[in-house]
C-alpha cells in the first residue's frame, strides 16, 4: 500500500489469495485492513496516490493536471 506523509493511497496491489474475501466483504477497505500483518507499506515521494478517477470527469481533470506539469 503506498504511503505519502501520513496518508495511504492507491493503487493497492492485492494478492489473488484474498480474492474470495472481496466477494464476501461489503467494502474493499474491510479486506485490506482485516489482517494488518498482510500489509506491506511503500513510502512514495508523490501525492498523486491520493488522486481519484471515479468518473470520466475526474479522470480528465487528472490528465489535465499531469499534462500541465510537463
Amino acid at each position: 500500500m503506498p504511503r505519502h506523509g501520513n496518508g495511504y493511497g492507491h493503487p493497492v496491489i492485492v494478492s489473488s489469495a484474498v480474492c474470495q474475501e472481496f466477494f464476501e466483504a461489503q467494502t474493499a477497505r474491510e479486506v485490506i485492513y482485516r489482517v494488518p500483518q498482510r500489509l506491506r507499506i511503500l513510502d512514495v515521494s508523490t501525492s498523486s496516490i491520493f488522486e481519484d478517477f471515479n468518473s470520466q470527469e475526474s479522470y480528465e481533470r487528472c490528465v489535465r493536471k499531469f499534462q500541465a506539469r510537463k
